[in-house]
């Protein structure tokens, strides 16, 4: 993008080791989140609120909503849905990605003017895409934190699937892997 035609340095804030403890604030000293964007991983993780992070249990839905942004353990299966990304190569390689990772928190999407869920991710453009079952969690099932993206259920949300994570779910034997 054209340095000319981006915000200003100063406007780009995001979670540090230095920060993170008070990154919700942060926000909400600023009026909130202008939109949260998500997709759901393999677990029904929103941003990276994992639904067996021990950083995020509470004893209740109400507790969870009010949980700020800090540090939390990945779920394996986001580790192996991040091995597929490019910026990892693109090849399974579960030591390169990271255990744990920086994320706001529930309270911060609650608190966010606007929110934009994408359920559109698949295998390099293929057919493949693991969202295609968790985005019938994340949009029908039960609000709970065992699917954190199911939280958007309760939220004015914009949601956008493609075709692909539309499509039935059903045996392809003639495909394989």
């Amino acid at each position: 993008m054209d340095p000319k035609l981006r915000q200003p340095l100063k406007q780009v804030i995001g979670p540090t080791n230095k920060n993170i403890k008070v990154y919700g604030k942060m926000l909400a000293d600023l009026g909130g989140a202008d939109v949260c964007y998500s997709g759901p991983g393999w677990t029904g993780h929103l941003a990276f609120i994992e639904p067996t992070a021990p950083e995020f249990a509470a004893a209740s839905l109400e507790e969870w909503k009010q949980m700020s942004a800090r540090v939390c353990t990945l779920h394996p299966l986001t580790i192996a849905q991040n091995s597929l990304h490019g910026s990892f190569g693109s090849s399974g390689d579960l030591c390169a990605v990271p255990p744990k990772a920086a994320t706001i928190g529930p309270a911060e999407v609650v608190a966010a003017k606007h929110r934009v869920q994408n359920h559109a991710l698949s295998i390099g453009g293929t057919f493949s895409s693991w969202q295609r079952l968790v985005s019938r969690l994340v949009m029908h099932g039960p609000v709970t934190p065992l699917v954190p993206e199911s939280l958007l259920q309760t939220l004015r949300t914009d949601v956008w699937v493609s075709e692909t994570a539309a499509a039935n779910i059903e045996p392809r034997w003639e495909r394989g892997y």
